[in-house]
């Protein structure tokens, strides 16, 4: 058994990783039974409905059956099973950035099938359980990160309360089996009982390590638990002495009213590991309690691997399976029913022989739950569009053109207009819009449109036969300063191919056939950058190249311009042109890992601060990603009033000190 431990433990080390884990069975941040030591954040809230189904066998190879009216024994052999129901409602609370509280209520039904064996299903239903109320849980969480400069370190600690009614209803065994008759509730199940009105309590220490703020490109999160917990049972039962009278009818002996309270102190562990891809995180746990009181069978421990699926709406769905790595012996979870049919037997014995107050393991389980997180909301800018379509076709009989609709200076693909009727269309962004149509044997056409959300536009285009000659020209420049940059340019038409340099004051000239030529502009240190114009007959087409750095690792782009609502995270209007700016250095360089840091000014408590510069990198990393910025090459992290480039002495001062920071992690 310890091996299997073992190796189940070393599998969990192997396929591990995590962007986020909301929330647990506990209504805490967490994964599936273990907690996360990062809290949910000031003021967010996170609620859960999880639903679990556990089986497990009972195998009886020389069980002991009598029929009614019969004066012996069939023996028998066979295979009882047991099936567990548990839905949760868990609700969690961040009342700090450091702080968060937790709620849950539970609803239990537990079922005993009968291995309808004959002689044994002559007279024996098949099912027999109980349902109804769990329990309350109510508990709290705090954490915080040794390391606020890079959160590659959480820690933290919970503590749990939790309350059950006092319903006792128990699972009966229907007919004779060798130890119990009707009346006599059958305690040698895993989940016996519904309540048995126990309260508990628990305090776990937790540690979260995110080694993608560690190791960029290595989204990594392992989550620790090593925790106390403390259960009361109240147990009140009927126990029965049992014999045979000479016609086969059942008599009882002796019987005795049992009334105790059984304390349990177990000891807990749990670790937890997590992996993102781009719309699931894929996770394994491995928990599990011993009962310090107890001499047998006095552990309980379960696997699971599993996957949780987000959206940008805050929902999550998760799902898992469980299995147990513990073994269950009947005859230690009777209550001490087997100890008295053959003799005397104390309380302190059959308080050894309690069923387990949250069970003994099952076999195998299965769990799926919805959830929402509120710090998953995506509250970026929203992105509005509008459709623009028409016809293409030739001037001279008006016949429809296969052709090639380009939009320039947006993400939108290109689209191809039908060959038999011309006809294209195409969603882009509202805004001014530049659309080019080029076709092989024509003059390319193009036109700006001006879209409005929501708006249709129609846009027609009649392509004139191609020929002459015409000229490019236009400047280099870099992005940050806008100096002039010494630039090999290089223009493109089907297989031809032309390549001129740029004077050292950026500027190019040269003379082209007419047709849509893709140009492009190249640089040391700078990503090259590629447009497409259209060369009429003795016209002249300007075309000005703006080149991006080519980031490098280790990089640091700032910017103390990029505005905010005064205590907010929204992002104000005059801020979207440098945003922008950065959407496009950040789609040239796609192989690049960017830190996105928020920070603020001293004015307000360093708490508020810190917060308030996690929530503004999270809004700039959302307008990015709504641009096109691919999720995977950004992170996010908040400094508060932590690291000011100035001393907070003075209005100017504290405006450079409110700053956003893009650190390049890598480059790959």
């Amino acid at each position: 058994m310890k091996s299997r431990g073992l190796i189940l433990i070393l599998t969990l080390l192997v396929l591990a990783g995590s962007a986020f884990s909301l929330p647990s069975i506990m209504g805490f941040r967490g994964v599936n039974r273990v907690i996360d030591a990062r809290t949910i954040g000031s003021n967010q809230m996170a609620f859960s409905i999880i639903g679990r189904y556990w089986s497990s066998s009972d195998d009886y190879s020389n069980l002991h059956f009598r029929p009614v009216g019969s004066t012996s024994d069939t023996i028998l052999s066979v295979e009882d099973s047991e099936h567990l129901a548990q839905g949760y409602f868990a609700l969690g609370y961040g009342i700090t950035s450091f702080m968060e509280i937790a709620a849950r209520i539970s609803y239990v039904a537990t079922y005993y099938e009968f291995d309808l064996t004959p002689p044994r299903n002559e007279s024996v239903g098949q099912w027999d359980g109980v349902h109804g109320m769990g329990d309350i849980m109510l508990g709290y969480k705090v954490g915080f990160s040794p390391t606020p400069s890079s959160e590659v370190l959480w820690l933290g600690m919970d503590n749990w309360f939790s309350f059950a009614p006092s319903s006792n209803q128990t699972v009966e065994c229907e007919e004779y089996d060798g130890r119990f008759n009707a009346e006599t509730p059958m305690y040698t199940m895993r989940q016996p009982s519904l309540s048995t009105g126990h309260t508990s309590m628990g305090v776990d220490g937790l540690i979260s390590a995110d080694m993608a703020n560690l190791w960029p490109g290595t989204p990594l999160r392992m989550h620790v638990n090593v925790g106390y917990s403390k259960y009361k049972q109240t147990v009140t039962l009927n126990d029965y002495r049992l014999q045979f009278d000479s016609t086969g009818h059942r008599t009882e002996a002796d019987q005795v009213l049992v009334s105790s309270i059984v304390d349990d102190n177990a000891l807990d562990f749990g670790i937890a590991l997590e992996f993102p891809t781009e719309f699931a995180v894929l996770y394994t746990e491995y928990s599990v309690k011993k009962y310090l009181d107890r001499d047998s069978y006095n552990h309980v421990a379960y696997f699971t691997p599993g996957i949780r699926v987000y959206s940008g709406g805050g929902v999550i769905m998760d799902f898992c399976f469980n299995m147990g790595l513990t073994s269950f012996n009947s005859e230690f979870f009777d209550y001490g029913h087997g100890l008295y049919q053959d003799g005397s037997v104390d309380i302190e014995e059959r308080n050894q022989r309690a069923p387990l107050p949250d069970g003994g393991t099952q076999d195998w389980g299965v769990s799926a739950s919805i959830a929402f997180s509120s710090d998953l909301l995506d509250r970026g800018p929203g992105i509005t569009t509008g459709t623009v379509s028409g016809m293409v076709t030739e001037q001279e009989e008006g016949e429809a053109v296969e052709a090639t609709v380009s939009f320039p200076g947006t993400a939108v693909a290109d689209v191809i207009s039908d060959s038999e009727t011309g006809f294209y269309s195409a969603t882009l962004p509202a805004g001014s819009i530049p659309v080019t149509v080029s076709a092989d044997g024509y003059k390319a056409a193009s036109a700006t449109v001006v879209l409005e959300v929501e708006q249709d536009v129609v846009v027609d285009f009649i392509l004139e036969p191609q020929g002459g000659i015409g000229q490019i020209a236009g400047t280099v420049t870099e992005f940050e300063n806008g100096d002039p940059l010494l630039a090999t340019i290089s223009v493109v038409l089907e297989d031809t191919t032309i390549s001129f340099e740029s004077t050292e004051d950026g500027i190019f000239q040269f003379d082209v056939p007419e047709g849509t030529w893709t140009v492009k502009a190249e640089a040391d240190d700078y990503k090259a950058s590629s447009d497409v114009v259209v060369i009429e007959t003795d016209g002249t087409a300007i075309v000005d190249f703006v080149l991006k750095p080519e980031l490098q690792t280790g990089q640091v782009i700032s910017f103390d311009n990029i505005y905010f609502d005064s205590g907010s995270a929204n992002i104000k209007p005059e801020s979207y042109y440098l945003l922008n700016n950065m959407v496009e250095i950040l789609n040239a360089n796609t192989n690049a890992v960017v830190q996105i840091a928020g920070h603020t000014d001293s004015d307000g408590s360093s708490s508020y601060n810190q917060t308030l510069s996690e929530q503004r990198a999270t809004s700039v990393f959302n307008y990015l990603v709504q641009r096109g910025v691919p999720a995977r090459m950004l992170t996010t992290m908040g400094f508060g009033e932590n690291q000011p480039v100035v001393p907070n002495t003075s209005a100017s001062n504290k405006a450079m000190n409110r700053r956003i920071e893009f650190t390049v992690l890598s480059t790959r």
